[in-house]
């Protein structure tokens, strides 16, 4: 390639990435493509970068500046200081050029800070006037979060100290409460003192849950104690919302079924006046609880494209009352299991408050007679032929102690259900890896993908099988159990791949 080509290939993906930015419509997709390309044409791309610096534009001095911070080249450090020297710049022009300066490494001294803002004061009240009036907004709050999780702890601790906690305006609770989930023991602390400084009351179980579940001990106490004395000096003062309904429509609320993880995915879509789709992506699982929980902005296509890369997992559309259900069971298993929650979980909650106006047809969990019972067990290993129970089985690092056995088995060809030695090792297996925790969540898992199943399938014998099989784990059948027995030869074949 050409200095000349490369240098119009780096011109081509500096105007995507503007266009893209500036309307609010590229995807991180395609911006994690235009970066990754941009990475190999640095030398070529500054230029452009340092004339699009200079556009009367706003708009093109920020893409510029985006894709700067991106690329961390210190070649842009003397363009950005001499704009920061142009004297009709705005102030939030201004701000952002620091910003991207200190991203950079190039740090600025206070006599230069004063010159290019001379009431750093005005600009800072200004700027929290403008947070305030935006934070309610989930994706606006999401966004500031994930600024203040980019710094370093410290920072981090410094930003809610300093600022946040200064003001005690209770608008900023929906970011506060975001920040009790954070990684750090000393963020936690420093939102905890914050919320208790707020003095609302409908925060006292919000503390009260950190003071009982959060993995720190120090946390633990913190919260408990900011609990206690929080309703010492309120009373029974009633508490206020400080989280708005979303005013889009929902348009679905895709659920999954269950891998063999214990793992699904819920969306939670609402539709923009622009006729996009604002999805909130949660996942979690039966022994862990939430795990992510992050906000894209999507077309139909997109979302259809996201859904079919977890095949052959599949997806059903739920109530809003239903996936309210969902996310509380999972809140809870997140508490059980002694972890934080995603900080931007909270952020989000006003998303699964309100009413669903579509009008579902929702099946009900089928009844599994008591005469059928043993049938329906037998045939139950029919399951795993499907492509929501393809991920069944049980972890290598469980079976590899029983793997030499195996290996010989299979060496011999007899590997194979019916015999007899190989029925052993089946047995001993299921009952070493089977024990009581795992046969309850086991039994649990597949009673809650029996309503899955029987929004998926026309045939009512599908979830009957699972019912029955769940049924059979309840009561303690374990080696005689034929989807366990086909879980552990599943087992041993990938373990043994």
């Amino acid at each position: 390639m050409t200095k000349g080509d490369a240098s119009r290939q780096a011109a081509e993906l500096i105007a995507r990435f503007r266009t893209g930015y500036t309307t609010d419509e590229l995807t991180v997709g395609e911006a994690e493509e235009i970066l990754d390309r941009l990475y190999d044409l640095v030398d070529e791309a500054l230029p452009h970068l340092c004339q699009l610096l200079e556009s009367p534009d706003e708009e093109d001095r920020r893409a510029a500046m985006a894709l700067l911070r991106e690329l961390d080249d210190p070649r842009a450090v003397p363009p950005l200081k001499r704009l920061l020297s142009v004297p009709d710049l705005s102030d939030d022009d201004k701000v952002a050029i620091i910003a991207t300066l200190s991203e950079l490494g190039a740090s600025i001294d206070e006599a230069t800070l004063r010159r290019a803002i001379p009431d750093p004061e005005k600009l800072m009240r200004d700027a929290v006037v403008q947070v305030l009036e935006e934070i309610a907004e989930p994706g606006y709050a999401e966004s500031l979060l994930q600024m203040i999780m980019e710094k370093s702890p410290d920072m981090r601790v410094a930003y809610v100290e300093d600022f946040i906690r200064s003001f005690q305006d209770r608008r900023f609770l929906l970011l506060l409460t975001a920040l009790l989930y954070a990684e750090e023991d000393e963020v936690v602390l420093a939102a905890v003192d914050a919320v208790e400084v707020v003095k609302e009351p409908g925060t006292i179980p919000l503390l009260e849950e950190r003071g009982q579940h959060d993995p720190s001990p120090l946390v633990r106490h913190a919260a408990g104690n900011a609990a206690l004395r929080l309703q010492a000096r309120i009373g029974d003062r009633p508490a206020q919302s400080w989280t708005e309904p979303s005013p889009l429509p929902l348009a679905h609320c895709w659920l999954s079924s269950i891998d063999g993880d214990g793992g699904q995915v819920l969306f939670v879509v609402r539709q923009q006046p622009d006729g996009d789709l604002w999805m909130l992506d949660l996942m979690f699982n039966d022994h862990q609880g939430i795990k992510d929980c992050f906000s894209a902005v999507s077309d139909a296509g997109e979302l259809q494209e996201m859904m079919e890369a977890f095949a052959p997992v599949d997806f059903v559309d739920i109530s809003l009352a239903r996936a309210r259900e969902e996310v509380a069971r999972a809140y809870h298993v997140t508490l059980e299991a002694g972890r934080r929650l995603p900080p931007p979980l909270p952020l989000w909650q006003s998303w699964l408050e309100g009413e669903d106006p579509r009008a579902l047809d929702e099946l009900p969990l089928p009844s599994l007679k008591p005469s059928r019972q043993d049938e329906l067990l037998a045939e139950c290993e029919e399951l795993l032929g499907l492509g929501e129970f393809e991920s069944w089985f049980f972890n290598p690092d469980e079976v590899v102690d029983f793997l030499p056995r195996y290996e010989k088995l299979e060496r011999e060809n007899q590997d194979e259900f019916g015999e007899p030695t190989y029925e052993a090792l089946l047995d001993e297996a299921i009952e070493v890896v089977v024990d009581d925790a795992r046969r309850r969540l086991l039994a649990d898992r597949l009673r809650h993908q029996t309503w899955l199943l029987a929004q998926l399938y026309e045939e009512k014998y599908v979830p009957l099988w699972a019912l029955a099989a769940a049924d059979a784990l309840d009561e303690g059948v374990l080696v005689e159990h034929p989807l366990l027995r086909g879980m552990m030869d599943a087992s041993f074949l990938n373990a043994a791949l």
